[in-house]
């Protein structure tokens, strides 16, 4: 009986929702469904356009990666904590490799080390011969070579920071104590699940709905949406977080 008193304590603490989560669930939902319902509603060409290298929901992502950054490093000034301005660095860098640091905006030549290892001969990290999840055949990579992809790596950072992360810091005193001491904001479980919502809303789409002669720039503009949905979960994070802990490190409790 006690096991199952903690047990519902546990799992109440991990499904905790309080107006801000229910906005920013009901603003994630939104934005990342009419995403695919512009997807599945318009035009081949039109929806090509909007997901195609510099088209719309490449430039989105990238926006959406600077506003993330833009809120851990306030959130970094008002904690004083290491942590986020990691935090803030990282999505910074995710911004500028979406648009390859605006080389096609400034329209500058790529170094000739990113001509030769770059698989799309451009200025970035993610599409070098190691990370870049497809061969220079085209095929895509599988096993260990698969693993150290950023399209991998990207994944699994959402799905660790997102979901496990979570579900961790409530069930483990010994990781939620290293997690409080180094003051890694946890995000919402219930905000976390739009990681796999969106993935899993995709993954339907790409194997219902894109039918085999259909443009491989149709179905690549769909993995575009997906990455902007995605991205889209991690402004909400930031923003639960910033509007959250205001105060500095001291005089703030974890859950609010």
């Amino acid at each position: 009986m006690v096991k199952e008193r903690s047990l519902i304590r546990y799992l109440k603490e991990l499904l905790f929702v309080n107006k801000r989560i229910v906005i920013y669930v009901a603003l994630s939902l939104t934005i990342i469904l009419l995403s695919y319902v512009l997807y599945l509603i318009l035009k081949e060409e039109t929806v090509i356009k909007l997901g195609r290298e510099d088209g719309l929901f490449e430039y989105l992502t990238s926006l959406a990666f600077l506003i993330t950054s833009i809120f851990f490093m306030i959130i970094f000034f008002r904690r004083k904590k290491l942590i986020h301005l990691v935090f803030s660095l990282i999505f910074f860098i995710g911004m500028g490799e979406e648009i390859s640091w605006g080389q096609r905006i400034i329209k500058f030549q790529s170094p000739e080390y990113f001509k030769e290892n770059n698989i799309q001969s451009e200025f970035n990290i993610h599409n070098l011969k190691i990370f870049d999840s497809q061969e220079e055949g085209g095929n895509y990579k599988k096993g260990i070579s698969y693993i150290l992809s950023m399209n991998f790596l990207y994944k699994l950072f959402w799905f660790v920071y997102g979901i496990m992360l979570p579900i961790v810091y409530v069930f483990s005193r010994f990781v939620k104590k290293i997690i409080d001491s180094i003051d890694l904001l946890v995000p919402p479980f219930v905000l976390g699940l739009f990681f796999i919502i969106n993935w899993t809303i995709w993954k339907i789409i790409g194997s219902l709905f894109v039918s085999e002669d259909a443009s491989v720039f149709y179905y690549y503009a769909g993995v575009e949406i997906n990455e902007f949905g995605s991205a889209i979960v991690f402004v909400m994070i930031s923003a639960y977080f910033l509007q959250t802990f205001r105060a500095p490190v001291a005089s703030v409790t974890r859950i609010q």
